[in-house]
């Protein structure tokens, strides 16, 4: 597995445990993640997911929006093994994002341009 391979790996899986976050602080039922904030519901919270297909594990992601820091462990075979951390400020800046080259369909700008069309006037 090439470099290229493992970061667009870890991006979509960044998006997944985020987007997975997101459902389930909204309520949102989700049958194979589980998440639980601490302090209360202020600070961190964490999504427990199985590992991709074949792979025998489990994954943890821990997110900190205080530090906008997303923390990414694996338990496999008994052990639980810090895979990486990564600061997710930046990423969080973008409006849209496609590897490659690739162009999102449809865009944020023509989703934005359609929202504006449903508006009702003033």
């Amino acid at each position: 597995m090439n470099r290229n391979q493992v970061t667009i790996g870890f991006l979509f899986g960044m998006v997944c445990a985020l987007g997975l976050a997101l459902l389930v602080q909204n309520g949102a039922a989700l049958p194979a993640a589980h998440a639980q904030t601490a302090g209360g519901g202020a600070g961190m919270f964490a999504v427990t997911g199985s590992g991709t297909q074949g792979q025998s594990r489990d994954v943890l992601f821990i997110v900190d929006p205080a530090s906008t820091r997303l923390m990414v462990y694996e338990f496999k075979d008994g052990t639980l093994t810090l895979s990486a951390v990564r600061n997710i400020e930046f990423e969080m800046r973008f409006q849209e994002y496609s590897a490659r080259g690739k162009t999102q369909n449809p865009s944020v700008g023509s989703m934005r341009e359609e929202s504006e069309k449903q508006k009702p006037p003033k």
